[in-house]
């Protein structure tokens, strides 16, 4: 049985039950709901004559008359009356047959002690009827059917009959709406899982579904952002492997031509050598990178992390970099806050780490003119530890500054120095991969800032340890 016909006879078996149910209820209770609406209403009755006539004995028939005029409005009062004795006239001059009078008068009069029916008198010895009108009923009457067809000449039993099967039907065709509106958007997802599944990525299905809000239209949005996310994987892997291709091709092609060069010329086949181990290892440094990359982008496990002193790493990779820009006459210096304390620690995987800002500073160095300073300043905010590089290159043009970070990118300013073009990239991955983020922007009169930005350890955090 399909899901839109399990839907449908689901909601057709509880409104039939809920119907016969409710049925079944209503005359079950209608007669003790009557007698508690009767005792309730001749409650509020006898309550109410008492007050007017305590009034009465206090004040005579204003007080009467007032407290009959405070309750107009309420519907208890009409059933009230008081009738003064030589006039026989209520005394808020409401109609009252003179037989229901004189039947109340000779009821009274038999029973002195009612609550329902009373003969009270002035201080003048003139006489009120203060009674209940319906006093004489004593049984609650059963409530009228509310399954009633004016103006249809038919006994009750059809009146009924006639509007259960009508309730039916419309509950039908509201269970057979209901059901389609659910299988709907299930088809909807299911087609587009379907054309996912054949390698339509660009499908979207949101927008079938977007005059819902409920639960199924939040999944067909979820399954757009997850379409959108495969879309742009898969064309982040086309572009990757296009580079790669590309990348590899030349220095194939470059070997390719030493090896003929060898043969040809042997004389020269040291010069060569060298030249081909140069490519050899231009091609590891690629493929490691690759790889690293690969793994970073791919992986769900987060890396093994584990208590780095921040001011002591900090400082070896200036001394490691520093022997490097001294060929240029160069100088990598550290400044530090005053106010961040030499046993600053953060939670971090070493190793990758190093790698990170190993790439941008040494980046800093090629792109600086010599006798210049790289400068690496360390300062924070409530949450957050702000490393700033700082060169005074050329800096960036500000169209290309948001495609640094891309594999492969490689900006005009970075023509003829040497380079995979996927270490910045591996950078912002590895400082992702640390809960932080890296920011570029070009500094006045020139220079490039790269900022990290990593989240300070919280107090009691454990190792996180995970394989990678």
């Amino acid at each position: 049985m399909k899901l839109f016909q399990r839907i449908f006879a689901t909601f057709c078996a509880v409104i039939v039950c809920a119907i016969f149910v409710a049925s079944f209820s209503f005359w079950l209770v209608q007669n003790t709901l009557a007698k508690n609406q009767f005792n309730q209403r001749r409650t509020i009755e006898t309550t109410l004559m008492g007050s007017i006539i305590s009034a009465f004995k206090t004040r005579g028939d204003n007080g009467a008359r007032e407290i009959l005029t405070e309750w107009k409005d309420s519907p208890v009062s009409s059933a009230v009356y008081v009738i003064q004795g030589d006039e026989k006239k209520d005394i808020l001059n409401r109609y009252i047959d003179n037989y229901t009078i004189e039947r109340a008068r000779l009821f009274a009069a038999n029973n002195p002690h009612s609550n329902l029916v009373r003969i009270e008198y002035d201080r003048f010895g003139e006489e009120y009827l203060f009674f209940i009108k319906g006093w004489d009923n004593h049984q609650a009457q059963r409530l009228p059917s509310p399954l009633f067809i004016p103006g249809l000449p038919l006994a009750p039993i059809w009146h009924e009959f006639i509007i259960l099967s009508f309730i039916i039907i419309v509950g039908l065709l509201m269970a057979y709406i209901l059901a389609g509106n659910i299988a709907k958007p299930i088809r909807i997802l299911g087609n587009g899982m379907d054309r996912v599944a054949n390698g339509e990525l660009e499908t979207r299905i949101s927008q079938q579904v977007d005059d819902r809000d409920d639960e199924l239209s939040h999944l067909a949005i979820q399954f757009d952002k997850m379409a959108e996310k495969l879309e742009k994987l898969v064309a982040k892997e086309r572009h990757l492997l296009h580079h790669v291709s590309h990348e590899m091709r030349s220095p194939l092609a470059r070997m390719q031509a030493i090896v003929g060069l060898i043969q040809a010329q042997p004389q020269k086949q040291e010069q060569y050598l060298k030249r081909l181990e140069g490519e050899l290892t231009r091609m590891d440094t690629l493929v490691g990178e690759l790889l690293t990359l690969s793994r970073l982008e791919t992986s769900n496990m987060a890396l093994e992390k584990e208590s780095l002193k921040l001011l002591p790493f900090l400082g070896n990779l200036v001394e490691d970099n520093q022997s490097i820009a001294q060929k240029n006459e160069q100088t990598v210096a550290l400044s530090v806050d005053g106010k961040i304390p030499e046993n600053t620690t953060i939670l971090a995987n070493e190793s990758y780490l190093y790698r990170a800002f190993d790439n941008v500073i040494r980046n800093a160095v090629n792109y600086s003119p010599e006798g210049s300073t790289i400068l690496i300043n360390i300062g924070q905010d409530h949450k957050h530890w702000i490393i700033d590089v700082t060169d005074n290159g050329p800096g960036v043009d500000e169209m290309q500054l948001p495609h640094i970070f891309t594999a492969f990118y490689r900006a005009d300013s970075s023509a003829n120095k040497p380079g995979t073009g996927l270490g910045l990239a591996l950078t912002q991955h590895i400082i992702e991969q640390h809960c932080g983020k890296i920011i570029a922007e070009n500094i006045k009169p020139n220079g490039l800032r790269m900022r990290f930005i990593l989240p300070k350890k919280k107090t009691g955090s454990k190792t996180e340890k995970s394989a990678n």
